[in-house]
């Protein structure tokens, strides 16, 4: 994600145990969080593509809302996913 600047960071978190509904039962698994930084603009293509790797047929694709941040890291989130020319 990184490579394509779909993200500017990702962070792996692992692993987890994870207990949800699933087909009607209660399913158990470890699983690993990857928390990326992207845009607003940049989110749509980020999960397009996060689903397109994922081998769940629903994957947790999610947005959490940025409150708050530094102009300086917020800054570099943007230039570092920003589209190359004529992408």
């Amino acid at each position: 994600m990184v490579g394509q600047r779909l993200a500017a960071d990702c962070q792996i978190i692992a692993p987890i145990e994870s207990t949800y509904w699933w087909a009607g039962e209660i399913q158990r698994s470890e699983e690993w969080l990857l928390l990326m930084k992207t845009t607003v603009e940049r989110f749509e293509d980020l999960a397009r593509r996060v689903r397109e790797l994922h081998s769940y047929e629903v994957p947790q694709i999610v947005a959490v809302a940025l409150v708050a941040g530094t102009a300086d890291y917020l800054e570099w989130i943007r230039r570092e996913t920003a589209r190359a020319s004529g992408a």
